[in-house]
Order: C-alpha cells, then structure tokens, then sequence
C-alpha cells in the first residue's frame, strides 16, 4: 500500500506543478508570498517576479493538463537509478491518469475516490474513501488543484523564492501521517516553464521528474476521457 500513495503522491504533484508552472508573471506589487512569514510583512517583489499567489491562481484557473515526462528514481537498495518516461492528464478537480510508456507500461489512475494501478501483471483498486491514510495524502494535494494558498500553508511548510522569471516551491507536509510517506517535494521552474519536480519520499528514495512538453487550458473530448479514466472496469489508455 505505501508505495502505491507514494506513487500517488508524485503523480498528484506533477499534475499540479504542470498547472502552476506555466502560470503568468504577477503584477508589480503583489505578494511575496514566501514561507509562513504574514502577509504585511512580506516587501513587494521587483516587476515581473513570480509570486506564490500567481502560480495558485493558474492552478485554479487550468481547464486540464497533458504532459510528456521524464523520470529518474533513486532506490535506496539499487546501484543504478531506475528511468522511465511518459505522460499524464489532469481534468479538474479530482482526475488523474500518469501512463508511463517506456521502459514498461503502467497506468496510474485517480477518479474521485477511486484509485487504481495498472501493469502487465494485472491491475488493483484502492477505495480512498475507506483509507484514510491514502485520502489524506490525496486530499493534501487536492489543495493545490483549488488554488487555496490558506490551507496550502495550513498543511505544508512552502518555503517560496524567486529571482525574476525564476522560481522555487518547497513543500514539507505538516501530517505525520503524510510525512511517514512523503518527507518534502521540491518545484523549480522560469516564468511560464515548469523545469523540474523531485519528490522525497521518507524512506530515502528520490524521484527526479523533468516536463520536455506540458499543455494547459486543455478541454479533452469524451473519446479521450473514456479511454484514460474507464468506467467498465477496464485498462486505462492515453
């Protein structure tokens, strides 16, 4: 079970780092928006700097994400990273498929209080309402999908910096029970790119995913979603 929340976990922060990261730059003056610090006390970005406010704002705003992948995970127990690539959807508010495409074929799928886990071996479901541990974890990053920058920081530590165009998040879970899975994810991106996710997880493996190709403000048509969140029971396709 823990790894499939983990695999949750990144795949729920790609989609919302996708949205984010090809947010618009702020207006002069807004928010800083960096760590916990008050708002009043936070001085006025130089024009043109991205703020934490922005990129929340285009995540709430985003009609639906498709993005090619590229990732690199670090096991502990394993000499070599294990490398694979592929790509994921997003439909607001609750939908998530992540199809990984090479080296293997897997499907990773999020609809609602369901989630389910595809590969050559067979497929499972998980039902998030009768878990509470999986609902939380997925319930934490549902936050970031509402654009909700008060219970973002009412659940992680964000430490936020920009440098012009440049951009950083850090979010460190503030749930025990989140933290027992997921130690701190880390975005990085340059004003309308996202450039680079890695995800720690608490027992020291490392994932490391780069986004070559993301489109926002995507309207998928009914032959899309059929295939990628089935309602019969069957495999998930992109």
């Amino acid at each position: 079970m823990r790894s499939s929340i983990a695999s949750a976990c990144r795949a729920l922060v790609a989609a919302a780092a996708c949205a984010a990261g090809l947010g618009a730059a702020a207006p002069a003056g807004a928010a800083a928006g960096a760590g916990d610090a008050p708002e009043a006390a936070a001085p006025a970005p130089p024009e043109g700097t991205l703020t934490l406010e922005t990129l929340m704002a285009r995540m709430a705003a985003t009609s639906g994400v498709r993005a090619r992948f590229r990732e690199r995970k670090e096991v502990a127990l394993l000499s070599r990273p294990l490398e694979s690539e592929g790509v994921l959807f997003f439909v607001p508010p609750r939908r998530l498929a992540r199809f990984t495409t090479a080296p293997t074929e897997q499907a990773f799928v999020i609809d609602g209080e369901r989630l389910s886990f595809h590969d050559a071996a067979g497929g499972d479901r998980v039902d998030l309402s009768r878990n509470a541990v999986a609902r939380t974890v997925v319930e934490n990053f549902v936050v970031l999908f509402g654009g909700d920058l008060a219970a973002l920081r009412a659940r992680y530590e964000t430490q936020f910096a920009a440098d012009g165009p440049r951009w950083r998040l850090g979010l460190v879970p503030r749930d025990a029970r989140v933290r027992a899975v997921l130690s701190r994810v880390d975005l990085a991106g340059e004003g309308p790119k996202l450039l680079e996710m890695a995800v720690s997880e608490a027992e020291g493996d490392r994932t490391v995913t780069t986004f070559p190709e993301v489109a926002v403000d995507v309207r998928f048509d009914a032959a899309t979603l059929a295939r990628a969140f089935p309602q019969d029971g069957s495999r998930p396709r992109p």
